[in-house]
Formats: C-alpha cells, structure tokens, sequence
C-alpha cells in the first residue's frame, strides 16, 4: 500500500489516506494530553516520537519503515524545543469579555503553536528525508550535548543550594528562560566540533542554533523588553524563533525544499490547532453549547490539550502526505542503521521513561502521608522504586546491545513489526506510567479516559495496516528527491496564510460573543489599568505592615500589636513574611488566577495548619491582605511599598 500516484496499489485500500492522518492525529492528540501532565521539554518529546513513527509506519513505504526508530527520535528532538514555551497564560486572555484582549490572546496563541510546530516539522522532515550518515552526524553531537545535560542535571541534584540558586537566579535576571540548556548547548557542540571533525557539518546546526537562542531572547525580551507571559513564567520564545531561523537557514543551504515544507505546514497547522483548541476550551470553560446544561465536570484543559495534539497531528499528517503522494525518493542508506536505530530506541524508551517517569512518582510520593515511615532494609521508597527501574532497564540495555550486535532474533522480524512495536510500547508504557501520577479520583480518572480514548482508537487502527504493510515496497515512481524545487507549499497552503488573520479575528469575535461580562472573574486582561503585568510589576518588592482595619479601603486601622513586620513578593513568586521580632519565614507563594493575584499561604510546606489562599486587593497605593488568611471571617492587613523598591 502506498500513496504515490504512479503506485497501482492506491485504490486497494479506500479512505487510506483518510486513515493515515486519522491515525496520525489520535497519536499525537494522546501524546499531547500526556505532555500536559509531565510538561516541559521531555513531555514534548512524547507526541513529537508518536507522530514520527505513527507516520513512518503506515506509510506504506518500506524505507520509511525501515527509518521508523530514527524518524521518531527526530520528531521528538523537533518539538521537544517548543516544550520551553509559556502558552497557558495565553488562553486566559480569550475568558474576557475584552476585544483587543481576547484577539491578542489567540494572536500570540497562533505565534507560539506555529514556532512549536514549525520547529517539529523542520527536524521531522530531516529524519525523512536526509541520507543515514548525515543523520548520524547529527546523532552523534545530539548524544554529546544530552550527556553534558545529563551531568548538569545530576550536579544540580546533589547539591539543593547551588540549584536553588540557579532557579531564583534564572527567574529574577533571565525571565525564567532555558538559558542553561542554550550555553551548554553552545559550549559542548562548539568543544565537539574541534574534537570530531567528520561530524562538524551537523554539529554546527547545534551550536548555531544555541547562538540564535541567545541572539533571539537577547534582542527581544532581555534588551527589547518583549514580554508574553507573566513574571513567573518562561521568555524563551524569542530563543525558539532564533532556533527556527537557523532550522530554516539550514534547510535553505541544504536544498532540502521537501522538509522546508514540512516545516512550513507546522507553522500554519501549529498555530491554527493551537487557536481552535483554546476556542473549544473556552466554550467548555463558559459551558455553552451541547454542554450548556450538562452535570458532567468535563476537564476541559485536558480536553484541549487532546485537541491541540489531534489537530497539530493531522496538519503534520497533511503535509507527510504531500510527500508521499508526491513520489518523495527514498533517502540513501549509505551506512550502517543499527548504531542510530539503537540509539533512537534507547532515547524513546529508556531515557525518556527514566526522565518522565519520575515526575509521575514525585507528585505519587507528595500525596503519599507519611511515605516513609519506616525505610526497608534502610532505602526509601523513592530508592526502592529507582531500584525497580535500574532493574527493568538492565534486561533492555542488553537486549538493545545484542541487536546492536546483529542479533536480531528476539525482535519482530519485520521493518512493520518493529516500528508497531516501537510505537506501542512508547504509547502504552506512558499510559501505564500516568497511573502513578497521584491517587485515582473521580476527576481524575475522567481525565486519563479523555486521553486513553485516542490511544485506544490508534491502537485499534494501526492494525488495519497490519495486513498492506506485509505488501509494503518502495513504490517504482518514488524518484523525486528532497532537493527538487517542484517541492513548494502550493496555493492552498497560501491561501491559508492569507485567511489565517481574518480567521482568528473570527474566533476571537465569536469568543467575546460567549462570554457574559467574565472580565474581572475568569478572564486576564493585556491592556489597560487593570492589566495583569501592571499589577504583577507593582506587587514585586517589599510591603511594610501599617495596620488592620475590618475591611478593604477601610479608614479605621490597628496599628498595634501587629502579626507581621514586612512581606516580600520576589519576582520568582516566593514570598517572604516578616515576623515582628525579625524572623523570616520563605514557605509562601504568590500566583495569578483568573484576574487576581493570590497569596498561597504556607503553600511551600504541605499539610500545614495555617495554608490557605486569598486573593490580594489593591486599593489606591494600599495593599489588603486578609488576615489570618486560612479564617473564613477575619480582617485585613494594610500593606504599604516601601518607597526605596523599585
């Protein structure tokens, strides 16, 4: 079964190509609600590897079968960029009832779904389309970087102080953005390009992109002064689009016109899953529609976490398609493919289940009550489940090395095979590994079943390409190369950049058309006084306690016997109370939330007496916190900046 016109076998299968971005769609769609619950660049990993080899594998193709492993590593390392970008801030500007706010929102939503994806579809396309030893030059610097992170990371473990100091350091001067990961980057492509030079043409992509980091975030946010996201959330985004410059630049130099164009229908798809995803949560949000008057508490971020996966999928899937159909040549396999499929298996399943998994377990070991009582045998249940994991890796690692040996006998034996397995195992040891991510309730299971529906239904359809791919060739009129200039994105795909404007000022209208005056209650507004970076800049600092009064704005204050001195409000969202003889007490926390800004009492130190949260209220050059937070009737603290703060 294939997709290329001149192949006598597309009509065997109807709705094949229908099938194949169905399919497509509903890994990613999984892999993006799981990326929701672990986060950040390695929870990104997860729908990117999906997609790649969820594409690879009913292709029909038998050299894209055979790429499946390799395919998947590289879309995982494309989107995994996007994993450093700050979007759910975004959403909270379309819950207001504010044009100007609400048509911002989906803007900047648009921007970063399409720098996200746009990343994704650059590398992706480079695992398909570039010859095997340009992807091991590629590989092998990738494997020399992630070490140097590797080490970061276990030297920021063992020693709480430095890493404390890293975090507040990197929150309060550099915007809470990747910067780490973009110096070492730097450094360690920069040491690997002088000591191995038959890789150096893919080492410079990793050090020029590490340059472009800095140039984009540098130029934009820390000198520019560009902002998107609050205080308390990352500016890497002008870093990613530097990353994206390079990628394109890079794509250009090569005449790889095939994987621009995988590049550019992520950056349109990107952004257009990113704005009809937050649309469907905000009318989840304001429960209008088929929802209306339903008693069912659907999780409606997770919901359009799904939804943004299936969405984003089935442009990427589109785009694959173009190729294929297309009559896309197949790359060279001008060496050797056990050393990268090895490695790529052991990147998707082995690292990627030891980094993820253990924020699955932090947050298990959290809500444990009293998780260690009594040690057994002396090691801690956080030790007895790393013990657990050494255990099960040791059996792989030598499986992985005896094939990388030639001993293929235990694996499937075909090119299908493999790549099913692959993607299987991926695909339900993350669903297995979500179960440990806290306590089952009822929400919560609702939850997990709004993600394991579309595991459930691409698992069920990978295998009606089971029986074609037994059939899977490389088709005879597959010989245009990556580099021919007929590879463009098409007047379809520009007429979709013409109308994407008019499109999210579409949805933003119809946004502001379902709202009922929710400013002030769920939405965030970007302009105007009552904008969320003006309240956040003027809380950062430090407040003097003048007094008590019994309400907000009240003219009767207390100015005796007073239960705090001073609160500090760090830019990190820590917060710093003041008793009146001098102790410092660092167990607090500020946040936004809808369109205030919260005090989460004790919120540093679980299960204590006093925690609570209470919104804070500004009242001329006054701030009123209620007091003692955790009351249900209490006062209110009368708060002063000092004026020495800036």
């Amino acid at each position: 079964m294939s997709f290329t016109s001149e192949s006598p076998q597309r009509s065997e299968y109807g709705g094949t190509a229908m099938l194949y971005c169905l399919l497509a769609a509903l890994a990613m769609g999984y892999g993006w609600g799981y990326r929701g619950t672990v986060g950040h660049e390695y929870g990104a990993m997860v729908p990117g590897a999906l997609l790649g080899l969820m594409l690879c594998v009913a292709s029909g193709r038998l050299d894209w079968h055979r790429r499946s492993a390799v395919v998947g590593l590289f879309a995982a390392v494309g989107w995994a960029w996007g994993g450093s970008l700050s979007y759910m801030e975004q959403t909270f500007y379309v819950l207001s009832d504010s044009f100007p706010d609400v048509l911002y929102g989906y803007a900047m939503i648009f921007f970063l779904g399409a720098l996200w994806a746009g990343c994704g579809g650059a590398v992706l396309g480079l695992g398909l389309t570039e010859s095997r030893s340009n992807l091991e030059c590629l590989i092998r610097p990738f494997a020399a970087v992630s070490s140097v992170f590797l080490l970061a990371f276990i030297y920021l473990r063992i020693d709480p102080q430095l890493s404390d100091t890293y975090y507040t350091f990197t929150a309060i001067h550099l915007h809470d953005g990747k910067w780490l990961a973009a110096t070492l980057t730097l450094v360690a492509s920069a040491v690997y390009w002088i000591v191995a030079p038959r890789d150096r043409q893919g080492t410079s992509l990793f050090f020029w992109g590490a340059v472009a980091w800095w140039l984009g975030y540098g130029l934009l946010t820390k000198i520019g002064g560009l902002r998107l996201a609050p205080l308390h959330r990352s500016e890497s985004w002008g870093g990613v689009l530097g990353v994206l410059i390079v990628l394109i630049i890079s794509l250009i130099r090569r005449k790889n016109w095939a994987a621009l164009t995988l590049s550019l229908y992520g950056c349109l798809g990107g952004g257009l899953a990113f704005v009809l995803a937050v649309f469907v949560h905000n009318a989840m949000e304001l429960r209008w529609g088929p929802i209306a008057n339903t008693n069912l508490n659907i999780p409606a971020w997770r919901t359009a976490e799904v939804t943004f996966g299936f969405l984003m999928g089935l442009c990427l899937a589109l785009g694959t398609l173009r190729l294929l159909r297309g009559g896309l040549a197949p790359a060279d396999e001008d060496c050797d493919p056990a050393p990268s499929d090895t490695f790529s298996v052991f990147v998707l399943i082995v690292a990627l289940s030891w980094v993820n998994f253990r924020r699955h377990l932090a947050r298990l070991l959290q809500l444990s009550p009293n998780a260690d009582p009594f040690p057994f045998l002396g090691i801690s249940t956080g030790g007895w489940y790393f013990l657990l994991g050494v255990f099960l890796t040791i059996p792989f690692l030598v499986l992985l090395w005896r094939y990388r040996c030639g001993d293929r006998s235990w694996a499937p034996r075909s090119a299908f095979g493999k790549g099913a397995a692959l993607v299987l195992l991926l695909l339900w040891g993350t669903c297995a590994a979500q179960m440990f991510d806290g306590y089952p309730t009822r929400q919560g299971l609702l939850g997990h079943l709004i993600v394991w529906i579309p595991a459930i239904a691409a698992t069920c359809l990978l295998v009606s390409f089971v029986a074609p791919a037994e059939r899977a060739d490389v088709p005879t009129g597959a010989r245009t190369s990556a580099s021919d200039p007929g590879w463009h994105v098409g007047w379809p795909y520009l007429t979709g950049v013409a109308v994407m404007p008019w499109v999210i000022v579409l949805v933003a209208a119809l946004s502001v058309h379902l709202q009922e005056k929710s400013a002030g209650e769920r939405g965030r507004l970007r302009f105007g006084p009552d904008a969320y970076w003006r309240k956040t800049e003027r809380l950062k600092g430090t407040w003097k306690v003048l007094g008590m009064t019994d309400e907000v704005g009240g003219t009767e204050v207390v100015e005796t016997e007073l239960p705090l001195r001073q609160i500090d409000f760090g830019i990190n969202r820590r917060v710093t109370s003041v008793l009146p003889d001098g102790e410092e007490v660092k167990k607090h926390q500020w946040f936004l939330k809808n369109q205030y800004i919260w005090l989460r009492w004790y919120g540093r130190e679980r299960g204590h007496k006093e925690a609570a949260e209470v919104p804070l209220q500004f009242e001329d050059d006054l701030l009123y916190v209620k007091w003692p937070p955790a009351a249900e009737n209490g006062k209110f603290l009368v708060l002063e900046r000092q004026v020495n703060e800036e």
